[in-house]
Parts: C-alpha cells; structure tokens; sequence
C-alpha cells in the first residue's frame, strides 16, 4: 500500500511524474509496483475505489486521542451581562 501513496504524493508534488502519468499511466503504475487492484482503482477515476485501497490502514482517530478529563481552571470569560429587565406593564392600559 505504500507505493500507492507514495505514486499518490509524488503525483501531487512532482510535476515530472504528472507528466509521466498523463502520458503512460499504466507504465508508471507498473514501474513503482502497484498491485492489479491498485491500478483499477486508480484507472476507475473514482475518488470512492481509490479511498477503499486505503480504508484498512486509517486509525479512527477516537482511538488515538483521549479525553483530557474536566479543565481543572475555572472558564476564565465571565458570562455577559444580563439585558435591561423590561418594565412592569401598567395594570390600566387605558391610562395613557
């Protein structure tokens, strides 16, 4: 799986191996030693196939981080002032 990452990166950054892949993709596939299933995926254009290829390898990333726990220091911004209480209607509307 590491040649196909390794093809995929130097494809975005080598402008060389652009060229060569636009011109003879399968030659270039072949000479880095991408698997039959690597080079249909890749051969497909279909950005889901060529995910799948690298589904088994990604660590969830909830297994890898862990929960710090409560923040032991208080929240250091005050909560905003509460508005302008409105005022009691009067009981006599008419006195206006």
């Amino acid at each position: 799986m590491s040649n196909l990452l390794d093809l995929l990166t130097d494809l975005a950054l080598d402008p060389k191996k652009q060229s060569a892949f636009i011109n003879n993709p399968c030659s270039l596939m072949d000479e880095v030693g991408l698997s039959e299933a690597e080079q249909t995926a890749i051969a497909s254009k279909e950005t889901a196939k060529i995910a799948a290829l690298f589904a088994g390898e990604r660590v969830p990333l909830a297994i890898t981080a862990i929960d710090p726990g409560p923040d032991p220091m208080p929240d250091p911004d005050p909560f905003p002032p509460s508005g302008p209480q409105d005022p009691k209607p009067d009981s006599n509307p008419d006195s206006k």
